[in-house]
């Protein structure tokens, strides 16, 4: 710190900032900005030892008090992976007026803050130090997070950071037998270089200012930081949306046949989705037509699970008549006609977004609701489309029912007011029918 913990602005902010490390942090960085030169204690005459010798900083030894040097501090400037220290005024003509910090300087600069002055700083000495910032023992993902990708055959292609761990590995023991076997200095710090490069680009291989690591074929490796960011990293594109299995996914049109709870399912997606219906004696008969039907005719079913976990697949099966259901058997049969499903159109913004629907099987090649159901799903009909999620158990289907279907959802909570009516021509009849001095008839009332 360039100025003095018993300063008394500092002990202003802290005082001022007690329970808010983060508002401390930038006050002390706003005072000591515009500092150039240590600041010594009032109460400690300048440490001789503090100085910087040969053109190197020499390290300031742990002290209980602060007793600040007096001199002028550098400027620390990147250039690439490198940090360079830059004096603007020197204390003395022998002084370099550059000269490079080493990873190693740092992080021993960061060792030697005492904890009165990380307290200052806004962090925490048991949970925050600063000299965690740097890494000094390398994180190795498992190979669940980098598997090799089999070819032709018998050969395997690693995953770009496997390349990338043996060439660190390659790179530190080439290192450590140079410095074991004495190797001028130029080498070692080659080597050293190289190594930085290495771990640099493991974890990020778009750093401004140093050359990408690529492949043999001349393609950028795809680092660790590449891999969680951006919409198809790992956070958005796997964590907070994936591919789900029994969903479909159509173009909607308008059905004003269709009740507000209904949607119109193409058979062809109701022959492809499937529900696991348990064998019971009240079902037996029932499940045996359909899987004596199997997958090619609908209703039909899929695949018949028995008890001892075994899956047979109706496809694939010569004779499905063949096959004997017992009690307690799954029968993953096609989905029918009064099914529970839920209906969702992005962009999910309320709960709204996605409600219980009973299945109508319909022809044709497109999902079909009544137009009064537009409004809480913000839809229309010029290409919009839509995503259909089947339940895969009694109790979701139970919880869907009783929680999320249509006409539970009519009120919204958010503000106690419908959120769905009636829209379009029934609205525009409505408003001709119930207007002053129209009279109808019952006949054309009931018609």
């Amino acid at each position: 710190m360039l100025i003095s913990p018993t300063n008394s602005k500092i002990k202003e902010i802290v005082a001022e900032t007690k329970g808010n490390p983060r508002k401390r942090l930038a006050h002390v960085y706003d005072l000591c900005k515009g500092k150039n030169i240590c600041e010594a204690a009032d109460d400690i005459e300048c440490n001789k030892e503090n100085e910087f010798d040969n053109g190197e900083l020499s390290l300031k030894k742990k002290m209980n008090m602060h007793g600040g040097c007096g001199r002028y501090q550098p400027q620390i400037k990147r250039e690439g992976l490198d940090l360079y220290a830059e004096w603007k005024h020197l204390n003395e003509d022998t002084h370099e007026k550059k000269i490079a910090l080493t990873a190693e300087r740092v992080h021993q600069i960061f060792k030697d803050i005492s904890d009165e002055e990380i307290n200052i700083l806004g962090m925490d000495a048991k949970y925050a130090c600063p000299d965690w910032m740097l890494v000094t023992v390398l994180p190795v993902p498992p190979l669940s997070v980098r598997p090799a990708v089999v070819m032709f055959g018998s050969a395997r292609n690693q995953d770009d950071l496997t390349h990338k761990l043996a060439d660190i590995v390659k790179t530190n023991n080439e290192l450590i037998k140079n410095e074991q076997n004495g190797a001028a200095t130029h080498i070692i710090a080659e080597n050293v270089k190289m190594l930085q490069f290495h771990v640099a680009t493991f974890v990020d291989n778009e750093i401004p200012g140093i050359p990408r690591a690529q492949q043999k074929s001349g393609r950028p490796l795809k680092s660790i930081k590449q891999r969680l960011k951006a919409k198809e990293g790992r956070i958005r594109g796997n964590l907070m949306g994936k591919r789900v299995d029994f969903s479909a996914r159509t173009v909607i049109t308008p059905d004003p046949n269709l009740k507000i709870d209904e949607v119109g399912v193409p058979r062809s997606i109701a022959q492809n989705l499937t529900f696991p219906e348990i064998v019971t004696p009240f079902n037996i008969d029932q499940l045996k037509e359909l899987v004596c039907k199997g997958n090619n005719q609908y209703p039909g079913a899929k695949y018949i699970i028995r008890d001892n976990g075994e899956r047979i697949d109706l496809r694939f099966h010569p004779r499905p008549s063949d096959l004997h259901l017992e009690f307690g058997y799954k029968v993953e049969r096609h989905i029918r006609n009064g099914d529970v499903i839920v209906f969702n159109r992005q962009p999910t913004l309320h709960k709204m977004s996605m409600m219980g629907h009973r299945i109508r099987v319909l022809p044709w090649s497109t999902f079909r609701f009544n137009l009064s159901v537009t409004t809480p799903y913000n839809a229309d009909f010029d290409g919009d489309e839509m995503n259909l999620h089947v339940p895969q158990s009694l109790e979701t289907r139970a919880e869907i029912e009783q929680l999320a279907m249509v006409p539970r959802n009519i009120i919204t909570p958010q503000s106690n007011k419908p959120v769905m009516g009636i829209v379009q021509d029934t609205l525009t009849a409505v408003r001709k029918m119930t207007k002053r001095d129209v009279f109808l008839s019952k006949d054309q009332m009931m018609n």
